[in-house]
């Protein structure tokens, strides 16, 4: 029993040697003292990501002071020894000729002999998610397929790909991705770390180049649903957060063009449709239209994939359930062009449901009275005697209601929708989805 107390005793100590407190000290960043993060792989990693000047700085252990060891003051892109500082007029680290509009990164290495570098890191400004489970061309993978990830609000490096992946019945590589920096180019392209190729379920560490590897889904099936997967540049991981098995692809957004549309007949900047039930290919639009026609559009930027009437310029009456019918490549393939055609200025929202190709238009009380955050996976609206909240993801999420004085009056939690009888009289809502994200909306219910 000692010898295992023993043990431990020596365990906690070695944890807790490792557990340093280092920071950087000095003019060469926005604050005098910044701690360096620990590297959660590697406990003798710290590091700090951000801007820095041309001027210097030195380190701390939050007890010793440390200088450049052997005359080396410069660490930008070279590991540089640490000494112990045995004055203070000893000269810092300094780094020469640094673009103050950069990002860098200090890394420290602990140990006997610690060591520091600078290095530049660069944020990309789009990542894309390329191959078989999204290809629509046989056999080969084309560039136009590329899904783009959604980029971090507060982190540059982070990027999110939220939707369905399903092993293909056609084409080359079928349950294989990889990820692209561009869209108008296959290189540079992250690939996972190793030389074979790795499921997908394992995503954890990634390279930039090198051989063209893989993450894989399987060719049972038990891969298809819909994914949320993070993906971070700086520490080169790669992570499924969220899976959901399911044996449909429902588009991430449908979009809605015409001269009826505030965007007019173009397919660049149509409007967006937001998924109210992704899981069961339902979108919703809501917004102000004009007499005129309009047509639903399966991919931004692109003419040839439309969701279009089954009669030629149907006319639309509020509240009616139309059919939808999907067309690709019309022109080529003897399909049609049918538009839905509106009569009159209004208010409306506009719902589709691919699940059951229909559609629907109808009037929009003009009940929100002000927007003062809406996130991109909520839906919140209010008509007579109730507030309604939908959601475009299948995670768990809260939602609050407050008076405007700032009182709880309910709260709940919720997966795709949720709803709650209220007075006539204006609210507040929150809705928290399951990244932490806000949803905040002041609302109008009328009786």
């Amino acid at each position: 029993m000692k010898r295992i107390l023993v043990c431990l005793i020596v365990a906690c100590c070695v944890f807790t040697s490792n557990a340093k407190s280092w920071s950087i000290i000095g003019d060469a960043l926005v604050k005098d003292t910044l701690l360096l993060k620990q590297d959660p792989t590697n406990a003798n990693v710290y590091s700090y990501v951000g801007k820095l000047t041309n001027k210097s700085f030195k380190v701390t252990d939050g007890t010793n002071f440390y200088v450049p060891a052997c005359g080396l003051t410069d660490p930008f892109d070279q590991q540089v020894g640490m000494e112990n500082q045995m004055d203070e007029s000893q000269a810092g680290f300094c780094m020469k000729y640094l673009n103050l509009t950069n990002l860098f990164r200090i890394s420290l290495t602990d140990g006997s002999a610690p060591k520091i570098v600078v290095e530049k890191v660069i944020p990309y400004q789009h990542i894309y998610l390329i191959g078989g489970p999204v290809n629509s061309h046989d056999p080969n993978w084309l560039l136009p397929d590329a899904r783009e990830l959604e980029k971090d609000p507060t982190n540059p490096f982070v990027f999110y790909y939220r939707g369905f992946l399903k092993y293909n019945t056609f084409g080359d590589e079928r349950g294989s991705i990889k990820f692209l920096t561009s869209n108008l180019s296959w290189d540079p392209a992250f690939h996972p770390l190793g030389t074979a190729n790795q499921p997908l379920s394992q995503a954890s560490k990634m390279r930039l180049g090198g051989s063209d590897t893989k993450w894989e889904i399987p060719s049972d099936g038990s891969g298809n649903g819909y994914y949320v997967i993070k993906f971070n540049t700086l520490d080169e991981t790669i992570t499924v957060e969220q899976f959901v098995h399911a044996n449909v692809d429902y588009p991430s957004n449908v979009y809605i063009t015409g001269d009826a549309m505030p965007c007019g007949w173009v397919n660049g900047e149509p409007e967006i449709m937001t998924p109210t039930n992704i899981m069961e290919g339902k979108y919703s639009w809501s917004g102000k239209v004009v007499p005129g026609q309009f047509k639903f559009l399966k991919t931004k930027g692109s003419w040839g994939s439309c969701y279009v009437s089954t009669l030629i310029d149907q006319p639309i009456e509020y509240g009616k359930t139309f059919p939808i019918v999907y067309e690709f490549e019309y022109y080529n393939n003897g399909g049609n062009d049918f538009k839905f055609n509106i009569t009159e200025a209004d208010r409306c929202e506009i719902r589709v449901d691919l699940a059951n190709m229909q559609m629907m238009v109808r009037k929009e009380a003009p009940n929100s009275i002000e927007n003062l955050n809406q996130g991109e996976d909520i839906t919140i609206t209010a008509d007579a005697g109730k507030i309604h909240v939908k959601s475009s993801f299948p995670f768990r999420k809260t939602f609050a209601v407050f008076a405007i004085d700032g009182r709880k009056i309910h709260s709940n939690s919720f997966v795709y929708d949720t709803e709650m009888s209220l007075p006539k009289g204006y609210y507040i809502v929150k809705v928290t989805n399951s990244r932490g994200v806000d949803t905040v909306k002041k609302m109008g219910v009328l009786n």
